[in-house]
């Protein structure tokens, strides 16, 4: 599973086991799994999708950003 923190200048959340993230990037949707390589994405306006099971998804509105993936960790700057 994923973990992944979303920070902005006026909050930090922090969301555990989740099963995947889809982010919004200047080459449209980027996907990441469980197991995903080491990567960094800048992100565009869109919604930051957070699977948490079949049935919850959380969906969160960002102007655009920046994402680190590493060691099924991911932090998103807003």
């Amino acid at each position: 599973m994923i973990n992944c923190i979303i920070t902005s200048p006026k909050k930090t959340t922090v969301y555990k086991d989740i099963q995947s993230v889809t982010l919004p990037s200047f080459y449209g949707q980027t996907q990441i799994l469980p197991g995903h390589a080491e990567y960094f994405l800048l992100l565009n306006k869109g919604n930051i999708i957070l699977q948490q099971s079949r049935e919850r998804k959380k969906i969160i509105q960002t102007p655009s950003g920046e994402c680190c993936v590493k060691n099924d960790n991911i932090i998103i700057i807003i």
